[in-house]
């Protein structure tokens, strides 16, 4: 499937579920961002929300990770559109 993007950044907890979008900021410390990437939520990859809330169950990296509201809200993602097919 290919998609296009919609060079809108928001914070994952806008996110719905079955969403899929790209990881293009994190806020916070360094040691904040480095315990992310070391989950492998780092810039430019793909995080899929599957269920939102708090806490919220995302994919990343074929795993599933549990964020917390804080978390959710320090992670801005640019959401992936499905491309229409012509």
């Amino acid at each position: 499937m290919s998609y296009t993007t919609g060079m809108e950044l928001v914070p994952l907890c806008a996110m719905t579920a079955g969403e899929t979008g790209l990881i293009r900021e994190v806020d916070g410390t360094a040691d904040f961002v480095k315990r992310l990437c070391e989950m492998g939520l780092s810039h430019g990859s793909e995080i899929q929300m599957l269920t939102p809330g708090t806490p919220c169950i995302v994919a990343v990296n074929h795993q599933r990770i549990s964020l917390r509201g804080d978390d959710e809200m320090a992670i801005y993602v640019e959401i992936l559109r499905p491309a229409l097919k012509n």
